[in-house]
């Protein structure tokens, strides 16, 4: 019988390949989207994190209140205390990531790394695929080993298993590869291409003994019958005891910090992220019900058209059973092959989807189609059969077969069925609405932060990591910068470079300060971060960056001159309030630190180096020469295309040191962009979901007045040769249409109103509520769904009444 009511089912299909052509296209772009999306979920927050019990997994931070900073580093005497102390964890690692420069196979490359103790990859539940990791052995006995990824293993040294064995140099010093990690594995973030011992630290003895270097990240594991908030509670004990057995001077940073425990799985996945990508699977989600109910529509029309079939049928004996159970299977067939059709629309749309997300997404490459996603699509497909089909075939149950034969081979205006598909259709309008409006409140947001000022000038920016080889000594390591400067600025098209520790602030650590002559209140409590940098006497010409007032560096700030710094407006307005902060003196650290004065010379406009749509830090520079950073970013001002000088850029470099390193060629206005990618991503996004449910929502406002005018021909005929006038016909038509429209248009705003705060954390310069955007979206929707009536409305009025008064 089943099978039957399928080969039933494919030949009816057949004989209208329109009709199926565009229910199967209608329902594949909503199945296709939502598998998209599906599949990204899948694929970063539903799939365990690669790690053995993740859910057990926990980072250890350290919780500065007084400053408002709940997620810092520790020191590592105070992860030691931290592992001893502690009863609900089964065990504690600690890991410190850094950059290092890889030579001794190719070009020299500057690479993130990780220092970190021997039982970290014991503590995952995670070894190496090849080779082994290192061990406590290697640790005491300070044997330069390495682990590579399973990225840098076949990159650099072509996937051979004989890498593993071989020597490389890490920042000058040879080391042995002991393991590749797996494909699959991170930590503490996917750009994480080597791990090592923690004595490969040069200074590993001051680093382990010094209490107050706060640049470790401790991960632990809770034990298999504690919960994350017994280990809290726990951790809030052994930081108090800690803060009291190891009180320091009361602006120390460290006075009464306290231990935050966050599982490991939140720290990796943001709150934000997952924000965003719950936010369009909401969203595609409409996108299927809008599909869903203009399928809907159509097998209205087409069940009303097939009433003397079924009328037929009823009076051979079919039940009604039966002959739900055809429409039933129609219906599945028809989401079968729309199902299908989406598979292969989600398989590019991944393609995209994984192209355009941020770069910083974990686990973006193993996005794919697997059997997760097969089975999400088949179960979608089978929903929507049931959500188009279930309303028809409840119209079929209850269609009177006396009444049907009677009516013969006439369509007649069917008063219910039409009152059923003007609801769906101002169904499809408010779900369109609240897309439209979500889009339109992230599109005004994304407008907003793309017209902030970020306070330089990044057009014709060329931006590159630059190392010079490690273990140099620090003057010669300066006067290597200083030759680079000379050689770059010299190159043909360069119009001025200059240097920084790090142009786009990735990590900005709270840096305290001491003003000269006050109290040790600074930064104070419930203060923004406060930030430094060593820059290069051309950084901000190199950048644009406006002086306000005083000078900037020159040469003659070097090592043995008097120390200065500049400083940004936010610093000078927090620091120096209502003073000309010109000639102020300050240190870094606490009133008794050991810091020498800095002399305030000059005073440079704020500079959005966290994003666009981040405040400023209060930021003072110092000259390079007079606080030697270990690498520094080349900005390079060029009279074209930025990107055309980076061979040559890099040439010069090399032609000062060989052995030095060059990495993250890229340009400034990329860069900023990258900073905005994520919410370039979900606006973007969203936008495309939004015109899809727009172009749906008027095909269905189109097929029902279209239905309508066809079902009142006669009607319109009579009105005709009555004496009604052509706009009168097209009054009627129209305001009819416009009712339900305009109905849907309202239940969408309330809606859209309810659901918005959903996007607060998401948006920028813009309210839930913002009246311009839903003033937008209604008169967009309102066009939309005029001209959608427009059309029949306006055949409508070409009716002949002669041939009107004859229809059937």
């Amino acid at each position: 019988m089943a099978l039957r009511d399928v080969r039933y089912a494919f030949r009816l299909l057949g004989r209208r390949p329109g009709f199926t052509a565009a229910a199967v296209l209608t329902l594949a772009l909503g199945i296709g989207a939502n598998t998209a999306i599906f599949s990204v979920i899948n694929a970063v927050l539903l799939r365990p994190l690669p790690y053995a019990e993740p859910e057990r997994l926990a980072m250890l931070w350290t919780d500065d209140p007084r400053h408002g900073l709940h997620e810092e580093g520790t020191s590592y005497p105070n992860f030691e205390d931290w592992k001893s102390q502690s009863r609900a964890f089964d065990g504690m690692a600690a890991c410190a990531d850094y950059t290092v420069s890889l030579t001794g196979a190719g070009e020299p490359e500057r690479i993130e790394a990780v220092a970190a103790t021997a039982d970290l990859f014991t503590l995952l539940g995670r070894h190496p695929a090849l080779g082994r990791d290192f061990s406590q052995e290697d640790i005491e006995r300070r044997e330069r080993v390495v682990v590579l990824s399973h990225g840098l293993w076949q990159r650099r040294f072509g996937a051979s298993p004989d890498a593993v064995g071989k020597t490389v140099e890490i920042d000058g010093k040879p080391s042995r590869i002991v393991g590749v990690m797996p494909r699959d594995f991170f930590f503490p973030t996917k750009d994480v291409q080597l791990w090592e011992p923690v004595t490969s630290f040069s200074r590993w003895d001051r680093v382990r003994a010094n209490r107050f270097n706060d640049w470790w990240l401790v991960v632990g594991r809770l034990n298999a019958g504690a919960s994350f908030e017994q280990a809290q509670a726990e951790m809030n004990a052994v930081g108090r005891r800690l803060g009291q057995a190891y009180t320091v001077a009361a602006d120390s940073d460290f006075a009464g910090f306290g231990v935050n425990v966050v599982p490991l799985e939140r720290q990796l996945l943001s709150s934000g992220l997952r924000r965003t990508l719950w936010s369009l699977l909401g969203a595609v989600v409409f996108v299927l019900l809008i599909a869903c109910a203009n399928l809907a529509n159509l097998m209205l029309a087409r069940g009303a058209g097939r009433g003397r079939e079924f009328a037929i049928r009823a009076a051979l004996g079919a039940s009604r059973r039966r002959l739900v159970l055809q429409l039933l299977t129609e219906n599945m067939v028809l989401a079968t092959a729309a199902g299908l059709v989406g598979l292969a629309l989600a398989a590019f749309g991944i393609r995209a989807l994984v192209a355009l997300a941020p770069r910083d997404v974990p686990r973006l490459e193993d996005v794919g189609i697997d059997f997760r996603v097969l089975s999400f699509t088949f179960g979608l497909s089978v929903l929507a059969s049931l959500l188009f089909g279930l309303l028809p075939a409840w119209k079929v149950a209850r269609t009177d077969p006396n009444a049907a034969l009677k009516a013969g081979g006439r369509v007649s205006a069917d008063r219910a069925g039409s009152r059923t598909r003007s609801l769906l259709v101002a169904a499809e309008v408010a779900m369109a609405a609240v897309l439209l409006s979500g889009a339109g409140l992230l599109l005004r947001s994304f407008a907003r932060v793309q017209a902030v000022d970020p306070g330089f000038d990044a057009a014709h920016v060329l931006t590159l990591k630059v190392n010079p080889p490690a273990g140099v000594p620090e003057a010669r390591a300066l006067q290597f910068y200083g030759r680079v400067f000379e050689r770059v600025a010299a190159l043909p098209g360069v119009e001025a470079a200059g240097a920084a520790r790090q142009v786009f602030l990735e990590k900005h650590p709270d840096v305290p300060v001491y003003v000269e002559g006050r109290g040790p209140a600074a930064p104070g409590e419930g203060q923004e971060e406060l930030t430094s940098d060593e820059v290069s006497a051309g950084y901000f010409s190199a950048m644009k960056i406006p002086l306000v007032k005083g000078r900037f560096f020159t040469d003659a700030d070097g090592r043995d001159s008097a120390r200065v710094a500049v400083v940004n407006e936010t610093f000078a307005r927090r620091l120096f309030p209502g003073e000309d902060p010109l000639g102020k003196r300050f240190k870094y650290g606490g009133m008794n630190s050991g810091a020498p004065f800095m002399t305030v010379v000059g005073v440079v406009g704020d500079v959005r180096l966290r994003g666009l749509d981040r405040q400023p830090l209060a930021q003072y520079f110092v000259p390079v020469a007079q606080e030697p950073p270990p690498d520094m970013t080349l900005v390079v001002r060029t009279s074209a295309d930025p990107l055309s000088l980076a061979a040559a850029v890099r040439r010069e470099v090399h032609a000062v040191e060989p052995d030095a390193a060059v990495s993250a060629i890229s340009t400034a206005e990329r860069r900023l962009e990258e900073m905005n990618s994520q919410r370039s991503f979900q606006t973007w996004l969203l936008g495309l979901f939004s015109a899809v449910a727009l172009a749906l929502a008027a095909v269905g406002v189109y097929g029902v007045i279209s239905y309508a005018v066809t079902q009142r021909t006669h009607e319109i005929g009579v009105r005709l040769a009555l004496g009604a006038q052509r706009r009168d016909i097209l009054r009627l038509v129209l305001g009819q249409g416009m009712a339900f429209v305009l109905a849907g248009l309202a239940a969408g705003a309330l809606l859209a109103l309810w659901l918005t705060p959903v996007l607060s954390g998401l948006l920028y310069g813009v309210g839930v509520g913002d009246p311009v955007t839903f003033g937008g979206v209604a008169l967009l929707l309102t066009c939309a769904a005029l001209l959608a009536c427009y059309l029949p409305a306006r055949r409508a009025t070409k009716v002949d009444p002669l041939i009107a008064l004859r229809y059937e």
